[in-house]
């Protein structure tokens, strides 16, 4: 998940650094061709829903080239859930099955259509790196009224980070996990932002922590420390990135938000 928010900083901060960037998207085509355009030779799109288990079962790219650093990104909110999954059901099951399978599945399925490559690569003494994205409800703390599928589905990616690092701590194979708070992408706006007045918006800023929401390029500048040589000593870990949230949850009960 390469075109927007998270994604797209990281993208744009991996290409300045050196590396030759891939990337997925499931709706952006038109993004994913710009990006290409503009980076020449050093981004290259496909397209790819995670969510589909047939898809990656498919898509060629994922074993053709020999990864360096594999940063699992996409994913579903609790407001683009409702875009992806097919309504009317009176349980919402299938927002819930959507949550899980593309966010928990996909990266699951992913790794393991992958991890051929990555074998392979550590026979021969390369290194490689795989940075998890969880999210600080259910990868890090548990909060009133979250969407419950969305923090399993969180919980479930910082838990297959902690597998997979523990069955690699003795290969060249380095795994990290990223928990992240509330974050200023399309992905918050569609189930936060969206219905705010641009008073509403200025209070609820105020009682977050550190008083703002973390920015895009925030969380794409630890990505790209995670793929420093350095931070093999940082394998097995899951880092609170919330500006405190993670050690006061409460803060968001003291506030009266509520997550939808």
């Amino acid at each position: 998940g390469g075109t927007q928010g998270v994604g797209l900083e990281t993208v744009k901060l991996l290409v300045e650094q050196g590396y030759e960037v891939h990337i997925t998207y499931r709706r952006s085509a038109g993004k994913a061709e710009e990006l290409m355009k503009e980076y020449p030779g050093k981004i290259f799109a496909y397209k790819l829903d995670q969510g589909k288990l047939e898809e990656i079962e498919q898509a060629d790219f994922l074993t053709k080239h020999e990864w360096y650093g594999v940063i699992f990104n996409a994913a579903l909110g609790s407001g683009t859930v409702k875009e992806y999954a097919e309504q009317g059901d009176p349980l919402k099951a299938a927002n819930d099955i959507a949550m899980m399978t593309v966010n928990a599945l996909g990266p699951l399925w992913i790794y393991k259509k992958i991890l051929p490559v990555l074998e392979a690569k550590e026979a021969t003494g390369e290194k490689s790196k795989l940075v998890f994205i969880s999210s600080v409800g259910g990868g890090i703390a548990c909060f009133p009224k979250f969407t419950l599928s969305d923090g399993m589905s969180k919980c479930a990616v910082a838990y297959l980070a902690k597998q997979v690092a523990a069955e690699n701590t003795h290969t060249l194979i380095d795994v990290f996990c990223i928990s992240p708070g509330a974050i200023e992408t399309p992905m918050f706006y569609s189930s936060t932002l969206k219905n705010m007045s641009p008073e509403e918006r200025v209070a609820f800023d105020a009682v977050q922590a550190k008083k703002r929401l973390i920015q895009p390029k925030e969380i794409a500048f630890w990505l790209g420390e995670f793929l420093r040589d350095e931070s093999t000593v940082m394998h097995g870990c899951n880092i609170d990135a919330t500006m405190g949230l993670g050690v006061r949850p409460g803060i968001q009960t003291e506030a009266g938000l509520e997550h939808n």
